[in-house]
C-alpha cells in the first residue's frame, strides 16, 4: 500500500518524503500508544478492513453475479495475507505496545 502511494504521488507530482524510524524507546503504556497507532495508521487499517470485508462478500454472497465469486484458495490467500499483515504490522512492531505496562 505504501509503495502504491509513493508511485501515485510520483505519477501525479505530489511531494512526498519518507520518515525515518526513531530507535529510542520512550516509556508509554498500552492506553497511550493505541490512540497514536490508530491515528497514524487509520487509512491503512480502514483500507485493509474494507478489503477483508470485500473478500468475505465476494466469497460468500449470493447477490453478486456468479462470475464475480472468488472462492478459490489460491485467489483468496495472497490478498488475505497482505491485508492481515497490514493490520498487524503497526501493532506487532510497535515497541510502545510490546512493553506490557498497563
Amino acid at each position: 500500500m505504501h509503495i502504491s502511494q509513493a508511485l501515485l504521488c510520483h505519477l501525479f507530482e505530489i511531494h512526498m518524503s519518507w520518515d525515518a524510524t526513531c530507535k529510542e524507546v520512550e516509556f508509554a503504556n498500552f492506553f497511550t500508544e493505541v490512540p497514536k497507532v490508530a491515528k497514524k495508521f487509520k487509512y491503512s487499517m480502514s483500507y485493509s478492513l474494507f478489503m477483508i470485508l470485500a473478500i468475505i462478500v465476494m466469497a460468500n454472497a449470493t447477490f453478486i453475479p456468479w462470475s464475480w465469486n472468488i472462492d478459490i484458495f489460491i485467489a483468496i490467500f495472497p490478498i488475505t495475507m497482505l491485508c492481515t499483515c497490514h493490520l498487524l504490522v503497526p501493532i506487532a512492531l510497535n515497541p510502545g505496545l510490546m512493553t506490557f505496562f498497563w
